[in-house]
């Protein structure tokens, strides 16, 4: 493995080591064969749960329709495939890689089955599932209460850089507008500024 690669690895995981037993984490978390996933492979979780060490993901639904629907996107230091927190179902979302990314696998058999016997495992656990549930709550929120130039505006202050590194297009869908009312309110933004100086 690249020396690169092997400390990208030991310093996420020594994020963890003080919560969860270094021997706990190496039975969950496939350390010595990390995926590479080349920027626009598309990948199902279903079964599988991962830690992405690099690159960027979304997460996509096709509505009943056909349309690709970007529902979030996955950066560095975040765990995708979050079905597996609440669901043994498969999962309906799929992944795209944006970006050359770098992931690790999650056991989700050895965590379910661990969980009952380390009370660290299942309060990391419990903190996933709020985090996961405070962000579907806030991104619904968002959709029902704000417009367009509001939910634009609070992604760029979440993910700063994400303009830089993910096509229009799908930051569109992510925000449920076109692509042209996108390029629309980022231009009136920009007005916006200019005029405040």
């Amino acid at each position: 493995m690249d020396d690169a690669i092997h400390a990208l690895i030991q310093t996420n995981l020594n994020k963890y080591s003080e919560i969860i037993a270094p021997a706990i984490l190496q039975q969950l978390i496939n350390v010595d064969n990390p995926i590479k996933i080349p920027k626009g492979k598309i990948i199902s979780s279903e079964n599988e749960a991962f830690f992405l060490l690099s690159g960027i993901l979304r997460g996509f639904y096709l509505d009943s329709e056909g349309n690709d629907i970007t529902y979030h996107f996955i950066q560095e230091n975040q765990s995708y495939g979050s079905d597996f927190l609440t669901t043994d179902k498969p999962q309906i979302c799929s992944y795209e890689a944006l970006e050359d990314s770098l992931a690790l696998t999650i056991n989700l058999k050895m965590l379910k089955k661990l969980m009952p016997e380390n009370n660290q495992l299942l309060w990391l656990y419990i903190q996933m599932l709020e985090k996961s549930l405070k962000q579907k709550m806030l991104r619904e929120t968002s959709l029902v209460t704000k417009n367009a130039s509001q939910r634009y505006c609070d992604l760029i202050t979440e993910h700063p850089n994400i303009e830089k590194r993910v096509n229009q297009i799908h930051i569109a869908s992510y925000l449920g507008i076109t692509a042209v009312s996108l390029s629309r309110i980022r231009h009136n933004i920009r007005e916006e500024n200019k005029s405040s100086y």
